[in-house]
């Protein structure tokens, strides 16, 4: 499991993606609605999804797999 904070990125019209405590951006495809807050401390587990490409080119594509609150 790994911490961070969820955060609001306006460009590309706007997307959530997680800033982990471990310095590394995460650009989650699969984060549900009720953590998309900018600025929520969380707890999660993600899966890297390398198959994938974003046009947010923020981050490591990633998949979540379980995500709490702090």
């Amino acid at each position: 499991m790994s911490t961070g904070t969820v955060v609001f990125l306006s460009m590309e019209g706007g997307f959530y993606g997680i800033k982990g405590d471990n310095g590394k951006n995460y650009d989650p495809v699969s984060l549900p609605g009720e953590f998309r807050k900018d600025g929520l401390r969380v707890r999660y587990e993600a899966r890297e999804l390398r198959d994938r490409a974003s046009v947010h080119m923020w981050g490591t594509i990633v998949e979540i797999v379980h995500i709490e609150e702090l």
